[in-house]
């Protein structure tokens, strides 16, 4: 019999979101990384059984029994399965580098610290100061592993997130398939410091606030949170030279057009709009309109500023044509926010 011809995949066009199968096909293997077993056929269980590819690729479920859950896990570490789970704690012992517990159906699922990101530090040393900050985020977040030593008869496991993301970026980066322009599902995996952190396919990569959103916000923990799931658009990628991975430039904003044009055509100069206090931050003043217009200004005629949630009139002065701009000021306040 002739071997089967391997399907090759289409190519991507510029709004299609790429994101990560379940579980990575054979053409994700990391260099020097021994192939994985060969699909069993389909095998026929009982009826409350759950149908599967192969009793290799069953997984389980809560009312699994101990055995069937470990004896997957160490069949899932033998194939180099990528497995997905939740970050449910970040532990501090004696030794200077902290460890992640994954949840993983239930399972707890240790990475070191040196696993979970592709920064590497001195032995002997704490994470450096950005890597701390990163740990302390990240509580919550959605994240792949791979696993490294099974336990089955102590129930112990450990995993690494470094490897798995050694894998995706084998098979989207390096293949060409993350390019430019292309739309890409990340997971946030922190969230602080005006800026987003997300997973983009093996990849992490900071989003800063200026390319989270086009609205104005004045925290951005008001938007997005660890383990949320957000779509961004690919405006560059880079290859490390040193380390041999992807670092790929990131906007969320870019991957939606800016509401506001369309609304600006709706506002007219010399008139006075009815909007909401959304956000106040370094005399900043953040406004939405009811027009569906955001509005940020210094600019109010009251003896005091506005608060946040009251409800305003905002005058249009004028509309810069160039950046769509909408300039004005606070006239005054037509309702108070009771929560004062």
């Amino acid at each position: 019999m002739s071997p089967r011809k391997k399907k090759t995949e289409p190519d991507l066009v510029e709004d299609q979101v790429v994101s990560a199968d379940p579980a990575p096909a054979e053409d994700q293997s990391v260099p020097n990384e021994p192939v994985p077993d060969a699909v069993e056929p389909v095998v026929r269980h009982r009826d409350d059984d759950i149908l599967s590819l192969s009793d290799q690729e069953r997984g389980f479920t809560e009312d699994s029994s101990e055995d069937v859950k470990w004896n997957f896990l160490a069949g899932a570490m033998r194939r180099h399965v990528v497995l997905t789970g939740i970050i449910s704690g970040v532990e501090y012992l004696e030794s200077a580098n902290p460890i992640c517990a994954v949840d993983y159906c239930g399972i707890r699922i240790v990475i070191p610290a040196r696993e979970l990101f592709m920064q590497s530090w001195p032995d002997g040393e704490k994470p450096p100061k950005d890597l701390q900050i990163r740990l302390h985020r990240i509580l919550g977040a959605t994240v792949d592993f791979m696993l490294e030593g099974v336990d089955s008869k102590n129930h112990v496991a450990a995993g690494s997130r470094r490897r798995a993301m050694l894998r995706l970026q084998n098979r989207y980066y390096r293949t060409g398939r993350v390019k430019e322009g292309i739309l890409v599902a990340c997971r946030v995996i922190g969230v602080g410091g005006n800026r987003v952190s997300v997973e983009a396919l093996g990849a992490d990569v900071d989003i800063s606030g200026s390319d989270v959103s086009w609205r104005w916000y004045p925290d951005v923990r008001e938007l997005y949170s660890a383990g949320d799931i957000v779509v961004a658009r690919v405006m560059s990628v880079a290859e490390d030279p040193d380390t041999g991975t992807f670092i790929p430039k990131l906007s969320i904003k870019a991957a939606t057009r800016n509401p506001d044009e369309v609304a600006a055509e709706k506002l007219i100069p010399g008139s006075d709009y009815f909007g909401v206090v959304t956000g106040i931050h370094n005399r900043m003043i953040f406004l939405r309109l009811q027009a569906g217009f955001n509005i940020k200004t210094t600019s109010y005629s009251m003896k005091e500023p506005p608060h946040k949630l009251d409800t305003v009139c905002f005058h249009v002065q004028r509309i810069s044509p160039e950046t769509g701009m909408v300039y004005g000021i606070i006239t005054r306040v037509i309702k108070t926010n009771k929560l004062r």
